[in-house]
C-alpha cells in the first residue's frame, strides 16, 4: 500500500506538508482566523479547513502532528490560552481526520524531528526554524514560511519512520541532498 503523509505544524498560522515517501512534498501554511480572534472563529476555521481537506480524494492515509509540549514546559513562556488553542486545534484536526476515515494520527515531538531532520534538536527557536527553513531550502522544498518549513520537517520524520532508506538519503549526517 502506498502511503500519503499529511503532516501538520498546529496554531494559529498552521504549516503542513503533504506527499508520498520519495515523492517530493506540497507544502504550505494557513491562518485560521485573524491575530485578535477568539478560540471560537479560530476553531471554527479549523474545523471547516481540516473537513474540505479530507473531504477531497486522495485522502491521507497517515497524518501526523506537532506534539504539544508537556504543561510543564515553558512555564511563565507559554499561556494557558495558548495551550489550550493548541489542544483545541489539535482534537479538531484529529476527529476531522477519523470522521473521514484516516486512523493513523500521530503526534512527534519537534525536538526528536529536528535531530532528524537539522541534526539537532537542542537549538533555540529562533536558530532551529532558520536551520529547518534553510535545510528545506537546501532540498529544493522552497518552504513559503517557517510553519510551512517545519511541517516539510515532520513529514521527512513520517517518511524516515515507513522507509529508513528515506532517513539515510536525507541524513545531514552524510550531506546528502534529495531532490525528489
Amino acid at each position: 500500500m502506498r502511503h500519503e503523509i499529511l503532516a501538520l505544524d498546529l496554531a494559529t498560522r498552521s504549516g503542513w506538508a503533504r506527499g508520498a515517501p520519495g515523492t517530493r512534498p506540497l507544502s504550505g501554511s494557513t491562518q485560521f482566523g485573524r491575530a485578535n480572534a477568539s478560540d471560537n472563529a479560530v476553531f471554527a476555521h479549523a474545523m471547516t479547513w481540516a473537513s474540505t481537506l479530507f473531504e477531497r480524494k486522495p485522502r491521507p492515509t497517515i497524518v501526523i502532528i506537532e506534539g504539544l509540549l508537556p504543561h510543564h514546559a515553558k512555564q511563565g513562556e507559554t499561556s494557558q490560552r495558548t495551550r489550550d488553542r493548541l489542544s483545541g486545534l489539535h482534537a479538531i484536526v484529529r476527529a476531522a481526520a477519523h470522521l473521514h476515515g484516516i486512523y493513523e494520527i500521530s503526534t512527534a515531538g519537534a525536538q526528536q524531528v529536528r535531530r532528524h531532520f537539522i541534526g539537532d534538536g537542542s537549538l533555540q527557536r529562533d536558530a532551529a526554524k532558520r536551520a529547518v527553513i534553510h535545510r528545506c531550502s537546501k532540498l529544493g522544498w522552497n518552504p513559503v514560511d517557517d510553519n510551512a518549513a517545519d511541517a516539510l520537517a515532520l513529514w521527512s520524520f513520517a517518511c524516515g519512520l515507513l522507509d529508513p532508506e528515506w532517513s539515510l538519503k536525507l541524513s545531514p549526517l552524510f550531506n546528502k541532498e534529495l531532490r525528489a
